[in-house]
């Protein structure tokens, strides 16, 4: 993830936006697919509800918080309340489907399935909560999506696709947390591991995006997650791969040097073990679905 500060405009300028200039009377939610071409399609601004958004194609920037994040296909990100963003895009633009709902759903689903969370909606970090699927997953949340536009928009309703975009995240995710809270440094690390100069650096690189020695580390992975440092690494090295199979043409030789990894074959056995197919078969099914 790269983010870098940007100048935030005065706060007279910074716009709220309400959830009842969107839906109609007794609606509970709102959904849209929108392409975004320049800053200036969409103003600097917060909400009186929470909402997800993701990126089904194009490159952009997500400005958020006076910081600068880049977007590409397969991004999903939570935005809270009180979270001020606005968009950036490419030439050709940057097109997203969002859903918004109110604060009082919001409150429902904290209460009755993540009553100690500290991640998602409820992350005290100052970026909301991101991240990178790949694009077949996209694609299901947005068909998904897309059987809810006719549809009452029922408390029902919004429930139900929260919740099935909920299951969507933790199907794809092999980082699997058993009722346990994550520190919220080495969330964020876990967050920015995402780019071949950390995975080269293997555990030095994680250790320092953690700020603290590896032993620490490792200890804090272990009692999380109930395995090693060298195994989540290679569980991120791995997502990483699958990503760039979905959204690049790649050749998977550099595919596999940008994981860290310098063994091809090796690359192969791993990434088959963790998607039940080799890199070649994986590319080929979920560029098909785009």
């Amino acid at each position: 993830m790269t983010n870098h500060v940007f100048k935030t405009p005065v706060e007279k300028n910074v716009q709220k936006f309400l959830l009842g200039n969107f839906i109609h009377e007794n609606d509970a939610f709102h959904i849209a697919r929108v392409t975004i071409h320049t800053r200036e399609d969409l103003s600097l601004h917060s909400h009186d509800y929470a909402e997800i958004f993701w990126v089904e194609k194009g490159k952009g920037y997500h400005l958020i918080n006076d910081q600068k994040v880049l977007l590409q296909p397969g991004h999903l990100v939570m935005i809270r309340p009180d979270d001020k963003h606005t968009f950036t895009s490419d030439k050709h633009g940057i097109t997203i489907m969002n859903l918004a709902f109110s604060l009082e759903t919001l409150a429902h689903l904290r209460a009755r399935y993540f009553p100690d969370s500290k991640l998602y909606f409820w992350t005290n970090d100052k970026l909301p909560f991101q991240k990178l699927l790949d694009l077949t997953t996209i694609n299901q949340i947005s068909k998904r999506a897309e059987g809810y536009w006719k549809c009452q928009k029922s408390n029902l309703y919004v429930d139900s696709l929260l919740l099935s975009i909920f299951r969507f995240i933790s199907l794809y995710d092999n980082v699997k947390v058993d009722n346990q809270q994550i520190p919220s440094w080495l969330n964020k690390a876990l967050q920015e591991f995402t780019s071949p100069e950390l995975f080269k650096a293997g555990q030095n690189g994680f250790a320092n995006l953690c700020e603290k020695n590896i032993d620490h580390v490792n200890r804090t992975v272990k009692r999380v997650f109930n395995k090693t440092l060298t195994e989540l690494i290679t569980e991120l090295r791995m997502n990483y791969a699958a990503q760039q199979l979905s959204i690049t043409n790649v050749p998977i030789k550099l595919i596999c040097i940008d994981c860290g990894l310098t063994n091809l074959a090796h690359f192969y056995k791993i990434f088959k073990e963790t998607y039940h197919q080799p890199p070649s078969v994986y590319r080929k099914a979920t560029q098909t679905i785009v």
